[in-house]
Parts: C-alpha cells; structure tokens; sequence
C-alpha cells in the first residue's frame, strides 16, 4: 500500500485545523475518517459522528472503521476546546470537560485504536497528536487548556514508548497562533484591530501567522514514511515564536 493509499481517522476534523488536515490527506488519495459531534462543510471524509470523550462512543467508532476498512494507518488526534477564565473563576465541570475533550480523547481514540493500528498495511503506522505551544508556555485565562495540552504532549511521549515495539510511531504537533475563526473572534474585540494584528506579527520571526494548512502540512510529513526515525517527539509549528526572547521595556 502507499502513502495515498492510507486509511486515516482525524477526530475534532469537522472545521479550522481538522478540516486542513482532513484536505491535506484528502487530496494525496488518502481514504479519511472524521470523528466529530458535528458533521464537516465538505464531503472529503467519512463522517461517523462520535463524541470521542466517551468510551463507548469511541468503541463504536473503531468497530465501524474495523468492519468498513478492516485496519487503519494513521491516527491523528486533534478534538480540543479552550475554556478562558481565571483559575479562582473556573468551575470543576469546565475543567474537566476540557480534560475530557482535550486528553480524555487522546488516551481512548489511542487504547482502541491500537489493534487496527497493528492491522495496517503500511510499513510504520502512526499516531500524530495535536498539542499547543501552550502546554510549554501558558497565556493567561487559559490554565486548564494549557494543562491539558501539556497532558497530551506527555501521552505522546508514553504512546511512542509502549506502541513503538509493534512498529507504530506517535509524536504532536504544537501549534502556535494559528488564523481560526476562534482566534479571529478574539482579535475582533479590540477597537484598533490594525495595531493588535501588527503586535502579534511582531512577536513571530516570519512576520506572519499561522495558518490551518501550516499545521496540516507538518502532520501529514509526521505521518509519512518521510518522517520514520521520529518518534516520541513534539514539533513546534509557531513562526519562532517560542524562540524569541522577550526583551525588557525600555
């Protein structure tokens, strides 16, 4: 089988991030699975609706891709919400619905996944989770998300350890400020938008933002046979920005 032959799940695939990477192996030839609550705007992926912090639901994903597909190749995990509120203002049912949604997912998709994994027809299979540059430096409000991204960074690291001896590879992939309607929702409630969009391009060395397919790119390399010495290993997909040292007001 090759690259474009692969059979791929993607959770959280219905929009910004999961949508590109759902096209970016969509258009290589791959055969594509979205897990999500909500259906995806495009008909590239195979919708099977799955809230993916359930066990059940996630049993039930896998016994359809097994019965379907018979295997499966690659695995991303990319299902995420963000909560933002102070630490003393969060309520134990958001945070834990965000450690569901962000870490819960990863260890059941991974545990259930694991079997059709060892099934695949490719040479080594692999499971890429998505992380954030927040799980290695926090913005403030956002302490259950950071914590959860830093959470999956550590699962990775265990995953490539334990599934390595079967062949399959697990790394993620940190992105950093990436051009969602999330992020842009977030930029709009500034009065002087302009100033706002140059100080946060300031901050990255290649003078832009992220985009969706900036993410997707590096996750479908992660997945190839290009990519078969790594494992075990989280890449930063920011623009530099985690490599610039803040300097002092002057």
């Amino acid at each position: 089988m090759t690259a474009s032959q692969r059979i791929v799940l993607v959770t959280g695939g219905a929009q910004n991030i999961g949508a590109a990477i759902i096209a970016r192996f969509a258009e290589a030839g791959a055969t594509v699975i979205c897990a999500d609550i909500q259906a995806p705007k495009s008909d590239t992926a195979l919708f099977i609706k799955t809230d993916v912090a359930s066990e059940s639901s996630v049993e039930t994903l896998m016994k359809t891709i097994a019965e379907t597909y018979g295997h499966l190749d690659v695995l991303v995990n990319n299902a995420g919400i963000c909560i933002e509120a102070p630490i003393t203002e969060t309520r134990e049912e958001d945070w834990d619905r965000v450690m569901a949604v962000n870490v819960k997912s990863c260890f059941l998709t991974t545990k259930h996944a694991f079997a059709l994994l060892c099934m695949s027809h490719v040479k080594a299979p692999a499971i890429v989770n998505i992380s954030s540059i927040e799980g290695l430096g926090a913005n403030p409000l956002h302490s259950a998300y950071a914590a959860s991204k830093a959470a999956v960074a550590a699962f990775t690291h265990n995953t490539a350890l334990e599934y390595g001896p079967h062949n399959i590879r697990c790394n993620s992939v940190a992105p950093g400020w990436i051009s969602t309607p999330f992020n842009e929702a977030l930029l709009s409630q500034y009065p002087d938008r302009q100033v706002v969009d140059d100080a946060i391009e300031a901050l990255h060395p290649v003078g832009r933002l992220g985009m969706p397919k900036d993410v997707a790119d590096t996750v479908y390399w992660l997945a190839g046979p290009e990519s078969g010495f790594i494992t075990g290993q989280e890449i930063v997909v920011d623009g530099g920005r985690l490599a610039r040292l803040p300097l002092p007001a002057l």
